[in-house]
Order: structure tokens, then C-alpha cells, then sequence
């Protein structure tokens, strides 16, 4: 038998011992499919993108969180999106502070639902927060939403209850981190501003000014420690792992925390027994990183 073949052999030998794990067979579009119906959303976990639609920068480091599109990001397994929106002219456009994304609301919307519609097992939390300065308004910036959510009014769930997968499979929920005066989704207006934050729905570690990335592993830590000791399954757990250093004149850098910050946490995933983490929200994620994140909830199904 020639070297090839023997290699061949060799490499088939390792797929059958393998290749057959009882969690190998998740792929990222689909993975909520092994989870079961009656599973709180909050008791999953969820990997999440900070400034999910942030793909443009005017200076290298200062804007750009994400390299994956919505579109690749939602094939690597990834089901929480932080999406900023400029509010102008009565409609949403993407923005990180300042910067424009060259992307509108609608686009947003139009691939999730079409994601969706392909995969009805799965949902998509939606965080929508408001960005930038409003021009050109007639209505508040909770009506415009209002206004999406009628467009897609079956794709969406916006009770303020912590849900279960039967009631969300193939829909967008709604975490709401604006003001309202009716209710509509998920209230997360009482977020707090760079720390942690404890509410009636939901628990979020924030902390994104900084001065090194060992700081910002050390909060992590600590809030992950929080939720190993507070499984209280009717709050949503939002673990922030990004954030930035700055450097002259207080320009912000970005990948000083998240290139870091990324490695650590892939082999902290790779070590740590599984327990409920919630959603863990990143800069740059990977398909690798979003994997490992998913696949603790089908080892404990």
C-alpha cells in the first residue's frame, strides 16, 4: 500500500472514531434544532455580536467591530444582535457613534427573515438601541420600530416575558434598550452606561472603557462567575466581552481588547465544565468561537 493510500486509510479511521460525537453533527444555521421546545431562552448559550452590522471604519481600530457580514455571521451559529440605528427621515440606518455602516434597517430585517424562513427552528434577538444624533423625524424613535415590527408583525415577538423556544422558533425578539410608552419587547432601557447592571429581565456586564485587556478579563470572569451562582432562569444574561483602550488624543482601539480578550475566552470555552453562561456578545467573532459557545447547550440536552 503506497504512502497516499495508507494516509487515506489513516484519516478515515480517525472520522469513524470521531467524527460521530454526539454534538459533531451541529451546523451553525441549524443548531437550535437539538434544543428542546420548552427550553427558556434565557437558560441557553447564545452567541451574540456587539455592533453586529459595524463593518466600516474611517481609521483603522476606531469603528469596525465585526468582519463577518449579518449573513455569515448568522450561518456561524450566532442568534444575538446588538444593532445601532441612526434614526432619519422616519427609517433606520446602521451606525457605530458617528460612523455610518452603508447599511439600512430594512437590509437588516430582509436577512434575517430570509434566514429565518430557512430555518424555522432558530430565532434571533434582536437588541435595538438608538445611535447618533435623529434629523428629519416626525414620530419617536419607538413608533419607527413599531412601524418595522407591523411590516414582519409574524416574524416578530415583542412580549416582555422571557419566552420559551416553542413560542419564538423562526421569529425576531425584541430586546428593547429604548424608551417606550407602550410596552413592546423585552425592556432593557435600565442597562446603565460601561459596568454591570442588574434588572428585573435581564443581567449585563458592559464594561467597555478600559485600560488593558487583563482589566477587562478579570470583569469578565467575575460576571460569569455571577451567573454559574445565579441561574435565576427568567433573566436574560448578556456577557459583553468587548471594549477598547485609548490611546492619543483619546482615540479608541478596538482589537487592543478583542484580539486578546478572543483567545482567552476560546480557551476558557475549550476548559470550562458547561453551565449556563447566557448570551456572550463580541467583537470579530469567529465561526470557531461561535461553536464553542453553541455547543455547550447540546452537550447538556
Amino acid at each position: 500500500m503506497g504512502l497516499i493510500s495508507q494516509m487515506r486509510s489513516f484519516l478515515l479511521i480517525l472520522i469513524c472514531l470521531f467524527g460521530s460525537s454526539n454534538v459533531d453533527y451541529a451546523a451553525g444555521h441549524n443548531w437550535m434544532m437539538k434544543v428542546p421546545d420548552k427550553a427558556l431562552v434565557s437558560s441557553l448559550n447564545i452567541p451574540g455580536t456587539h455592533n453586529a452590522g459595524a463593518l466600516h471604519e474611517p481609521f483603522p481600530r476606531t469603528a469596525k467591530c465585526q468582519t463577518l457580514t449579518l449573513a455569515e455571521q448568522l450561518k456561524s451559529g450566532v442568534r444575538f444582535f446588538d444593532i445601532r440605528c441612526c434614526h432619519q427621515n422616519d427609517s433606520f440606518s446602521i451606525y457605530h457613534g458617528p460612523v455610518s455602516q452603508k447599511i439600512t434597517f430594512d437590509t437588516v430585517l430582509n436577512t434575517m427573515t430570509t434566514f429565518l424562513k430557512k430555518n424555522p427552528s432558530e430565532f434571533v434577538i434582536l437588541s435595538i438601541k438608538e445611535e447618533h444624533r435623529s434629523k428629519s423625524t416626525t414620530r419617536s424613535f419607538a413608533d419607527t420600530v413599531r412601524f418595522y415590527v407591523k411590516k414582519e408583525s409574524l416574524s416578530w415577538y415583542t412580549k416582555q416575558e422571557i419566552p420559551r423556544l416553542a413560542d419564538v422558533r423562526g421569529k425576531l425578539v425584541l430586546l428593547r434598550r429604548f424608551t417606550s410608552v407602550k410596552p413592546l419587547g423585552i425592556p432593557a432601557i435600565d442597562w446603565g452606561h460601561n459596568g454591570l447592571h442588574t434588572g428585573k429581565s435581564i443581567f449585563v456586564q458592559d464594561r467597555f472603557a478600559l485600560p488593558d485587556a487583563l482589566t477587562k478579563w478579570k470583569i469578565i470572569e467575575q460576571a460569569f462567575e455571577h451567573s454559574r451562582k445565579n441561574s435565576k432562569l427568567n433573566r436574560l444574561h448578556l456577557h459583553y466581552t468587548s471594549g477598547y483602550t485609548q490611546g492619543l488624543l483619546g482615540i479608541p482601539n478596538i482589537t487592543a481588547i478583542s484580539k486578546p480578550i478572543n483567545q482567552r475566552l476560546m480557551d476558557y470555552l475549550k476548559s470550562k465544565r458547561e453551565f449556563r453562561h447566557g448570551c456572550i456578545v463580541m467583537d470579530f467573532m469567529t465561526p470557531e468561537l461561535s461553536r464553542a459557545i453553541y455547543l455547550q447547550n447540546l452537550k447538556q440536552a
